[in-house]
C-alpha cells in the first residue's frame, strides 16, 4: 500500500470486484494478484473509487494524527474552514463551531471563502485580458483553476485545454497567503473540508499550506475528545472569524457559485459563463467545445464533485442538493462581508500561479499486438468480443490494451473465466471412469459423459451419438431412477443407492449442486469384475480395522481362530491387490450384492 499517496487500497480487504476500474473516469487502477491498486501518476483524486468501493479497501490518508502533533507544538495553526461547512454541519452556529475547533487547538479559524474572494476578482482581470486577447488568436476561453481534481485532469488527459486553465491561485491558496501575509509566515493553514485533493495541495506548496484534513477526520476528532459543539459559543459575535467574515466567495461550492461571485465583483456580463460539475459532464462539455463556434470569450466553472463542493467525497451525505443549495443561499445573505472586493486596495501579494503537472502518455499498441492479447482471453474473432464491462473496461479492446499495459489481467474476463472453468468441468468429467451426470430443476440434463451414457444402454448410446452431451435431454426417459435426483433437488443432501438397470447393478451417489436447481450424480456398474474385486478388499480392509483391536483383547479366549480369521482375510486382500492374479470364479450370489426385496437364488 502506498499510504504517502491521499488515497491507497488496503489490499487485504480488495475482494477483486473491480468496481473501482468500472467507476474511474481515467482508469487509473491497476489489478494485479487479484488486487486493486492506484496508480498515483494516473490519479487525479477524484476520491470515486472511495465511495464505490463496496468494502471500503480504498482509504484515504489519514493526516489527523500529523495535526494534533502540530497543535500540541506550540505554533499558531490556523484552520481554513471550506463555505461548505455551513451544509456539512448545519446543526451548530458558526459561532459554535469556531468555539469547537479553538477548543482542540487551534489559535484561530478563517474561511476559505475569502480566498474565493481574491481569485472572483482576480478572474474579473483575467476575463477583461481574455476579452482583448481574443482577437490576436488566443484561446477564447478561460477555465477556473478552483478544483484541483480539473486541473490534474486537464493538465493529464485534456493537455489542448491546459493553456486555457486560469493562472490563478485557487482559493485555498490564495486565503494560504492572506493569512500569512496578515500574520506572519511563521503562521501555520490547515485546511478542513470535503475534498481529497486538497491533500495533494498540500503535498504540493508546503510552503503556503501545511496540512489537509476533511470533514470525516474532524467529526471523528470531536467524538474522541469529546468536544460538543452545541454547548460551545453561545455567546453572541458580529464574526466569529479572522479577519472576518467572507464575502460573495461563500457561494463557491454550489454549482455556479463561483459565476456569482465573479458578477458580484464586477464580471463582464457580456462574456459566455458555463458551469459544469462531475466527471462526465466535464468530459462531454470539453469534447462538445473542440467543435463548437465560439463568437465571444467563454468562462467554465469545472467542478469534479456532482453538483460542487457541498457534495465533496468526505462529506457526510452527498444527496439533497436543494436543501445545501438553499443552507448556502441563507448564510450568504445573513453575513456582512468585509473582504477585499473590486475596486479595493491592490493585494500586497501575487495570485499568479502557472500550472505545471506532466501530461499522462499512454502508449500505443500495433493491432497485432492488440489481437494477441484478445486471443488470450478467448477472443478469436469480433463476435467473441462481448463488450461486457464485467472487466470494468467499456470494450474487449480496451480491455486488452490495458493487459498490455500491466494495468490488467486474465482473470479479470469474466466470459474467459466461465468458459475456462467450463472446459475444465467437462474435461473432468469425461476422465471421470465412472457415469456423470448433472441435472437441473426440470431432471434435463445439463451435461453428462459417456460412461453414464453407456451405462443406461443402446438406445442411450444412438442419442450420445446424435447429440454428444446430451444437454436438454429429458433424464426422465432415460432411466428409471430419475426419482433419485427429484428426492435430492429439495435438500442439501446426498444419497447413496445401488440400482438395476436392466442386467447391471448400478451404485448410485446422488448429491445436490445448488438446492432446488442442480443435482449431480455419480455412477457405477459394480458388477464389473474390476468393481468387485475392489468392493471386496474394500471390505476386507474395513472388517480387520474394526476387529483387530478387539481381537488382541480377547486373544486368549478365541486363541488360534482369531489369529485364522485375520490370516485368512488378509490373504483374500493380497489376492486382490495384485494385478497378475485372476479374479477369482464365483456365483452370482456372491459377486452381485442383494437389493432390496430381492433374494438370491
Amino acid at each position: 500500500m502506498d499510504i504517502l499517496n491521499p488515497v491507497y487500497t488496503e489490499k487485504a480487504e480488495c475482494q477483486d470486484c473491480y468496481k473501482c476500474v468500472r467507476e474511474c473516469t481515467v482508469k487509473a487502477i491497476k489489478v494485479e494478484g487479484g488486487r486493486a491498486t492506484i496508480i498515483k501518476d494516473l490519479c487525479v483524486l477524484c476520491g470515486h473509487c472511495v465511495e464505490v468501493c463496496p468494502v471500503g479497501a480504498k482509504r484515504v490518508r489519514n493526516d489527523l494524527p500529523r495535526l494534533e502533533y502540530l497543535l500540541q507544538s506550540g505554533k499558531r495553526v490556523i484552520a481554513s474552514l471550506a463555505p461548505s461547512f455551513v451544509t456539512e454541519f448545519p446543526e451548530y452556529t458558526p459561532a459554535q463551531l469556531v468555539a469547537a475547533l479553538k477548543k482542540l487547538g487551534f489559535w484561530g479559524v478563517s474561511e476559505t471563502a475569502r480566498g474565493a474572494d481574491l481569485v472572483a476578482r482576480q478572474m474579473v482581470t483575467l476575463l477583461e485580458q481574455t476579452q482583448r486577447e481574443k482577437n490576436s488568436g488566443a484561446p477564447p476561453i478561460l477555465i477556473s483553476s478552483a478544483c484541483p481534481t480539473v486541473v490534474e485532469y486537464i493538465q493529464k488527459y485534456r493537455p489542448s485545454y491546459a493553456p486555457s486553465i486560469a493562472r490563478c491561485d485557487s482559493p485555498l491558496l490564495a486565503h494560504c497567503q492572506e493569512l500569512k501575509t496578515l500574520y506572519g509566515e511563521d503562521v501555520l493553514v490547515a485546511f478542513i473540508g470535503p475534498c481529497i485533493s486538497k491533500k495533494a495541495e498540500a503535498d504540493t506548496f508546503k510552503e503556503l499550506l501545511e496540512i489537509a484534513i476533511d470533514f470525516t477526520d474532524l467529526r471523528h476528532w470531536l467524538e474522541e475528545e469529546h468536544v460538543f459543539p452545541h454547548l460551545l459559543g453561545k455567546a453572541p459575535e458580529d464574526t466569529p472569524f479572522l479577519p472576518g467574515c467572507a464575502g460573495p466567495g461563500l457561494l463557491y461550492p454550489q454549482e455556479g457559485g463561483m459565476i456569482e461571485a465573479i458578477l458580484a465583483h464586477g464580471g463582464d456580463p457580456a462574456i459566455h459563463y458555463m458551469s459544469f460539475c462531475g466527471m462526465d459532464a466535464i468530459d462531454d462539455a470539453l469534447e462538445e467545445l473542440e467543435k463548437a463556434p465560439l463568437s465571444r470569450p467563454v468562462f467554465l466553472e469545472l467542478l469534479a464533485c456532482p453538483g460542487g463542493c457541498i457534495n465533496g467525497p468526505r462529506t457526510r451525505n452527498r444527496r439533497g442538493i436543494v436543501r445545501k443549495r438553499l443552507l448556502i443561499s441563507s448564510y450568504r445573505t445573513t453575513r456582512l462581508g468585509n473582504s477585499i472586493t473590486a475596486g479595493g486596495k491592490s493585494l500586497p501579494f501575487s495570485l499568479e500561479r502557472r500550472w505545471t503537472i506532466p501530461t499522462v502518455s499512454r502508449p500505443e499498441f500495433s493491432e497485432e499486438a492488440i489481437q494477441r492479447a484478445l486471443r488470450e482471453t478467448g477472443k478469436y474473432s469480433r463476435e467473441d468480443e462481448l463488450n461486457c464491462g464485467g472487466c470494468g473496461y467499456d470494450s474487449c479492446r480496451d480491455f486488452a490494451q490495458a493487459m498490455l499495459r500491466g494495468q490488467a489481467e486474465q482473470g479479470m474476463c469474466v466470459s474467459y473465466m466461465r468458459k475456462l472453468a467450463q472446459k475444465k468441468a467437462n474435461s473432468l468429467i469425461k476422465a471421470i471412469p465412472a457415469g456423470v451426470v448433472i441435472v437441473d430443476r426440470d431432471l434435463r440434463i445439463v451435461e453428462c459423459n459417456r460412461h453414464f451414457v453407456q451405462l443406461l444402454g443402446d438406445e442411450a448410446e444412438q442419442l450420445w451419438e446424435a447429440k454428444p452431451g446430451l444437454e436438454g435431454a429429458d433424464l426422465t426417459k432415460l432411466c428409471t431412477f430419475y426419482r433419485y435426483f427429484q428426492d435430492i433437488l429439495g435438500v442439501a443432501d446426498t444419497i447413496e443407492r445401488d440400482i438395476r438397470q436392466g442386467k447391471r447393478i448400478i451404485h448410485g451417489s446422488f448429491f445436490t449442486i445448488e438446492q432446488g436447481q442442480y443435482a449431480g450424480g455419480v455412477f457405477q456398474d459394480i458388477t464389473a469384475p474390476w468393481v468387485q474385486r475392489d468392493r471386496i478388499v474394500s471390505q476386507a480392509r474395513k472388517v480387520i480395522n474394526k476387529n483387530l483391536a478387539v481381537v488382541q483383547k480377547i486373544a486368549f479366549l478365541l486363541g488360534e481362530n482369531a489369529a485364522e480369521t485375520e490370516a485368512t482375510l488378509t490373504s483374500i486382500i493380497a489376492s486382490f491387490d495384485s494385478p497378475s492374479h485372476d479374479m477369482p470364479s464365483a456365483t452370482p450370489k456372491t459377486m452381485a450384492p442383494q437389493l432390496p426385496g430381492e433374494s438370491h437364488a
